[in-house]
């Protein structure tokens, strides 16, 4: 299979083009990998309720 000079040159472009779009897009994949600020506070506010456990006084299973 051979193909013409302009095809070729039109297949180079084409990809040529769907590198630069993902570059530009790129920054979308990269910030949904990070946690937002509120995202943060929901998850401290979420470990500080969840670490107020009631203190064993003695080590056996029943709470008596």
């Amino acid at each position: 299979m051979f193909f013409k000079e302009n095809d070729v040159y039109k297949i180079v472009k084409l990809r040529q083009e769907e590198v630069e779009k993902k570059a530009r897009d790129a920054w979308k994949y990269v910030d949904l990998n990070h946690e937002s600020l509120f995202q943060k506070v929901v998850r401290k506010w979420n470990n500080r309720h969840n670490s107020t456990a009631i203190p064993q006084q003695n080590c056996c299973a029943c709470h008596c």
